[in-house]
């Protein structure tokens, strides 16, 4: 594992800081009991037990600020995929606690168990409890960490659940995942050509749903009373445009890990309206590694995919102050060839500047973006 990191992008991520919005360290280091400041295979194809976004591949990509993803599989992927209950058997120590007990008592447990990876090496990583604190850690020269939560599946259907995650320090909430829960109308989330499309049958059942509940209602309410910020990606385009609605104007939006409708027509993707909408509010949109998403061929690289995602979203909101990045690294995800993991964000970087993007804008792709939508939105 190499770092890409020549002189300018090493500086350029430093001055950023480097911000991935979205990936999943902590699925790995719960399901497994792994050590992040080991790292494990990676790999150029689908692998569950591959390591992408560890302490050891952030360094060597020189991220500064990781909003780690904390998603707990809803229990339905395991009826539905034999494959995916036995791998969780032989794979996972106490695989039962994937099946029973409180989804919400396993989330806790799970961000216990980053916090425990980041209190391995104080003097290299910081849990973040505020923008501010974001700001500080990364000034210190350490990677700032940020709890976020992936599908409110976990909440049980409670609403006092969510004080409880702010009081943790949670800045952000994906509202959708996978499967049916009862706030929101999700979207098909894993790629048709993905191969446990295969060899199971997946029933994701949003038909027939309405795009928000009334409990979504209550829920999207109380949000606005917490400093969160609010994750439309999952969502379906119906359920994304009554949150729209819902919302407070005053506070920003996110779509974490998307791509954009205009290169590849997926309800998974925004829509030039809703790029513009999000920008309205300041909030930003997330550019996912992963090019089943990006682009409608599914190349094998990369880098091109999310130039054209980005000059698309520049081109939509007349800025490029509404574009950050969101890799979906760890999370049970196949990236692009050439950026199978953290390590090689440099390319990144590197390919903005041989594109032409100035450097304050690269900065703010970079995580100028994210910075600013977690002081507004994480207050």
């Amino acid at each position: 594992m190499s770092s890409t990191l020549d002189a300018t992008v090493a500086r350029l991520h430093r001055e950023a800081p480097f911000t991935d919005v979205h990936a999943h360290p902590s699925l790995k280091a719960w399901l497994y009991r792994r050590n992040l400041w080991r790292h494990y295979r990676s790999g150029k194809s689908f692998n569950p037990v591959s390591s992408r976004s560890d302490f050891k591949c952030l360094e060597r990509g020189g991220v500064g600020v990781l909003w780690a993803a904390h998603y707990l599989p809803e229990r339905q992927l395991f009826r539905d995929c034999r494959l995916a209950r036995a791998a969780a058997a032989v794979l996972v120590p106490k695989h039962r606690r994937l099946l029973d007990g409180s989804l919400f008592e396993r989330l806790l447990e799970m961000m216990d168990a980053l916090e425990r990876e980041i209190e391995r090496r104080p003097e290299k990583t910081e849990l973040a409890l505020s923008a501010a604190d974001a700001v500080r850690i990364r000034q210190a020269g350490k990677i700032a960490v940020v709890h976020t939560v992936e599908g409110a599946h976990i909440l049980e259907g409670d609403p006092d659940n969510l004080d409880k995650l702010a009081e943790r320090g949670v800045a952000m909430l994906t509202l959708c995942h996978f499967y049916p829960n009862e706030l929101a109308a999700h979207v098909d989330g894993i790629p048709k050509k993905m191969f446990l499309r295969k060899l199971s049958k997946f029933r994701f059942g949003a038909h027939g749903s309405p795009p928000l509940t009334d409990f979504g209602r209550e829920v999207l309410k109380k949000l606005g009373t917490l400093p969160m910020i609010v994750d439309i990606s999952h969502c379906t385009p119906e359920a994304r445009e009554a949150i729209y609605s819902e919302l407070d104007g005053e506070r920003p939006i996110i779509a974490s890990h998307v791509g954009v409708e205009h290169l590849n027509s997926d309800p998974y993707n925004l829509g030039d309206d809703e790029i513009r909408e999000i920008a309205r509010r300041g909030g930003a949109v997330g550019v996912i590694f992963l090019n089943y998403w990006l682009d409608a061929s599914h190349p094998k690289k990369g880098l091109d995919a999310i130039w054209k995602t980005i000059e698309h979203i520049e081109s939509v909101t007349g800025s490029w102050d509404h574009i950050v990045l969101g890799t979906d690294f760890d999370g049970f995800t196949d990236p692009p060839n050439d950026l199978k993991d953290a390590s090689r964000l440099g390319r990144v970087t590197r390919m903005l500047l041989d594109r032409g993007a100035p450097e304050e804008a690269i900065k703010k792709i970079l995580g100028g973006n994210a910075q600013r939508v977690l002081a507004a939105g994480w207050r």
